[in-house]
């Protein structure tokens, strides 16, 4: 009874498909038969004036059979070449139309009629228009190209062809920038396709990730294209030194530059006064060898330089591998995963103290240059996937953090949902995304305008220190834009902050710089034992840090100079966790399902990245990040919609119509 009951619902699915698709765009299917008796009736004339009714001759026989052989032969041809683009069915069943009504036209013009003959003439004419109006349905409009190079082309033209007008190119920090205009009805957002920027780069024979689109925020219509002639980041930049030691640290951190050349302003407080919020927890992903490390070494020197600023290091599998000097330097470093865990526990309750603290005198943040607030915290977790595990107090910190005075970075390698859980996801306030393994891996992280206007970090490890960055306070039009940190010696940055440690009185000892910590013993500060004094202590077996992780292994050594392999370019896809293809119809079930069973748990909105899980489920080929925008969007039209898209891409659920249709194809 259940199959009956799904296959009845399916046939009135189909049948309600049908009668929309015909009543939208009825054309297609009327002309056929309408076409069919228009030349049965021109058959007539022409029976009557040339053919078998008005008496030829054999001369005239024979000129005017062969002038209606011609026209039929051009019809027939014409039929053929047109639909060169089209898919088989579809030319078959047109060519079939068009060879029924010339030969019907030819007999019935020289031959006299009869019941049999019109009667096969009107049957075969039915047959094909059938034919016709099936695959048009089955297939669409009709206008899907095949899947080789020309009907790709075809499409790309046409999608190029909605632009209405472009402005005078410019040159601005070494890209070609123009403004375009589509035409009315198009959308600038159809040029943000990756196979559009493929065609642009592959035209202007430039690197397909030197092709922006950016689309105005004001309207569908316009927007702006930058194409990058050149990779200004092949090599990295040279190391210009600490930015500013002894500054604040509410000034900018510099760690990285855009492809332009300029700066990547990293602010870590907030200023309300600028409309900007402290970023509270930021995740740094990216795959083993892609410079990840490197990052974190100049990032905590940067903070360490800085007169008000406490700087905590955690890494749990390979800090010892760092530099004794640079352990030393930090207030508090942590080579220890137990120790990282319960640290980041004790952050929680520090969190109240440091709250009581800034509002007993008025602030409701931290603000830079009060006496009565404390140091800002700076908090650098390497290969965080062992901590974050403990999904509450990664959500409880990320929640908090911003308004205390209190920096969080989560370095990861992968951002799976195990790795990476939706919730604490949805609640960090900045993301630096280096090379990954594919563009489905980055849109776990970055937003979806990031990706939709061309950011694509697949160089993996081919590409040290190239990253993108979604950061408070730079403008999210730069954030598809490339950028790649410095070329730095670990030596010569640990040495310069030790010279500057040093002229103010903090440099570390041969015992070590005593520091409090903010929490329980257990989290001593770095540099301080008795351990610290053997030159063996780094080889203590008692020490070594925990088993790798074979989907994860640990980073190259940070020491290692950052240089370009030159390695050939290797396609990386995600499949399918089980091999299976799915379709349309049951990927857009199972994404529905996820969002009524968030909004069961009490979830109130969504956004693309929390759909994770899904992406691991049915691979990045059958949901990459335009399709699941696509799928998201149409959840949000209708009389009833499921969804309702608010800002930056964050969908609200909203309640489920009452006796809905059951989706055909929803996966359990």
């Amino acid at each position: 009874m259940a199959g009956q009951s799904s296959r009845r619902t399916g046939g009135m699915d189909a049948a309600r498909g049908g009668y929309y698709e015909v009543k939208g765009n009825p054309a297609p299917y009327v002309i056929p038969p309408v076409a069919a008796v228009v030349n049965l009736i021109m058959a007539g004339v022409l029976s009557r004036l040339w053919g078998a009714y008005a008496q030829p001759t054999a001369w005239e026989v024979a000129w005017r059979s062969a002038l209606i052989m011609a026209c039929s032969a051009a019809i027939i041809w014409c039929t053929w070449a047109v639909g060169r683009a089209r898919q088989l069915p579809l030319r078959m069943a047109s060519m079939l139309m068009s060879i029924a009504a010339c030969g019907g036209l030819f007999v019935l013009t020289f031959s006299r009629w009869s019941f049999d003959k019109i009667m096969s003439y009107l049957l075969i004419m039915f047959t094909a228009s059938i034919m016709l109006a099936v695959t048009k349905l089955l297939h669409g409009k009709g206008d899907d190209a095949r899947a080789h190079a020309f009907g790709e082309l075809g499409e790309r033209v046409r999608e190029l062809q909605d632009i209405g007008k472009t402005g005078k190119p410019k040159v601005v920090d070494g890209r070609v920038i123009t403004h375009t205009e589509m035409l009315p009805g198009a959308d600038f957002g159809s040029l943000a396709k990756p196979d559009v920027r493929t065609a642009i780069a592959s035209h202007h024979d430039v690197p397909v990730g030197g092709v922006r689109m950016i689309r105005d925020r004001n309207t569908p219509r316009t927007g702006r294209i930058e194409i990058s002639p050149v990779d200004m980041l092949e090599h990295p930049p040279a190391w210009p030194g600490l930015s500013a030691p002894g500054g604040s640290i509410a000034d900018p951190l510099r760690i990285a530059v855009y492809q332009t050349g300029s700066v990547i302003p990293l602010i870590l407080p907030g200023d309300p006064r600028q409309d900007r919020n402290a970023i509270g927890v930021l995740v740094a992903l990216g795959q083993s060898g892609s410079g990840k490390t490197a990052l974190q070494v100049a990032l905590a020197c940067e903070a360490r330089s800085r007169r008000d600023a406490e700087v905590v290091y955690i890494d749990g599998r390979k800090g010892l591998q760092l530099p004794k000097a640079f352990r030393d330097a930090m207030h508090v470093f942590i080579h220890d995963a137990a120790e990282g865990e319960r640290y980041l526990d004790g952050l929680i309750p520090l969190v109240a103290k440091r709250a009581a603290q800034i509002g007993g005198h008025g602030h409701d943040q931290w603000v830079s240059g009060c006496g009565k607030c404390p140091k800002f915290m700076v908090v650098i977790v390497d290969e965080a996937s062992k901590f974050i595990e403990s999904e509450d107090t990664m959500v409880e910190l990320a929640e908090s953090v911003r308004s205390v005075g209190m920096y969080v970075q989560l370095g990861q390698q992968r951002a799976t949902g195990d790795r990476l859980p939706t919730s604490v996801r949805s609640t960090i306030g900045g993301a630096i995304c280096m090379g990954v393994k594919n563009v489905g891996e980055a849109a776990r992280l970055l937003s979806e305008e990031t990706i939709e206007a061309g950011a694509d970090p697949s160089w993996a490890n081919r590409k040290p220190g190239a990253l993108y960055a979604e950061l408070p306070g730079t403008d999210s039009d730069d954030w598809s834009l490339p950028g790649r940190t410095y070329k730095i010696d670990r030596d010569e940055v640990v040495a310069e902050l030790l010279t500057y440690l040093a002229s103010i009185g903090e440099a570390p000892t041969a015992a070590g710089t005593p520091a409090p910590a903010p929490v329980p013993a257990s989290a001593a500060p770095a540099g301080r034992g008795d351990d610290d004094d053997d030159p063996d202590a780094d080889a203590d077996t008692e020490c070594a840090p925990p088993p790798v992780d074979p989907e994860c292994p640990p980073d190259e050594d940070p020491h290692e100079p950052i240089t370009v392999p030159n390695r050939r370019r290797v396609p990386l896809d995600l499949e399918p966790e089980d091999g299976r293809q799915y379709t349309p119809a049951e990927i857009r079930g199972m994404a529905r399902h996820m969002i009524l069973t968030a909004q069961r748990n009490g979830q109130t909105t969504v956004r693309p990245s929390n759909f994770a899980a899904l992406v691991d489920r049915v691979g990045d080929e059958g949901l990459k990040p335009p399709t699941l925008s696509k799928i998201l969007g149409e959840f949000c039209q209708g009389p009833a919609p499921l969804l309702r898209r608010t800002e930056r891409g964050v969908y609200e659920i909203v309640a489920e119509p009452e006796g809905s249709p059951a989706l055909v194809g929803v996966a359990a």
